[in-house]
């Protein structure tokens, strides 16, 4: 639980520094484009969409941030929670001083888990590349065929017995 906590507090820290990284062109794996669309909507969603290469960066943004994170001192926030003076050690400890007493290859494997979290993000993205607007069409129709449904219906009222 606590290794759970210390990652979601870090990815929660470090999403918004990702998100603001700026994103470099061209755009896109030109192996992994579909074929150019009539409807331009297509197109601006393809160019909206993150690369492979973008995602890698931004994992990579990502791992320099969390490893930054890892070097917060935690003592002080220790003695208020629990409640006691802690010895000149432990009021000096930090994130990954309390990650790795557990696990003494904790900053290997975080690398490897955002690693891999950002090489299947940059397959997602993608895929959703050639998906969305696949994806936009469908629900437009399924918009489209309930309102059609709506429109067949009878308009009289609900009728109560």
């Amino acid at each position: 639980m606590r290794k759970f906590l210390i990652a979601a507090t870090a990815l929660a820290v470090t999403a918004p520094a990702a998100a603001q990284q700026p994103l470099p062109q061209p755009r896109g794996n030109a192996a992994a484009q579909p074929a150019p669309s009539a409807d331009p909507r297509d197109e601006e969603l393809r160019r909206n969409m993150p690369s492979a290469t973008e995602m890698k960066e931004m994992g990579e943004v990502a791992a320099r941030a969390v490893e930054a994170m890892m070097d917060v001192p935690i003592g002080p926030l220790r003695e208020a929670v629990e409640g006691r003076k802690l010895s000149p050690r432990e009021r000096n400890e930090t994130i990954g001083d309390h990650a790795r007493r557990d696990d003494p290859h904790f900053k290997e494997r975080m690398r490897d888990q955002i690693g891999l979290a950002t090489v299947a993000l940059g397959a997602l993205a993608e895929q959703m590349t050639v998906m969305g607007p696949v994806l936009r069409r469908t629900l437009e129709d399924v918009s489209r065929r309930v309102e059609d449904a709506a429109r067949a219906a009878p308009q009289r009222p609900y009728e109560r017995k």
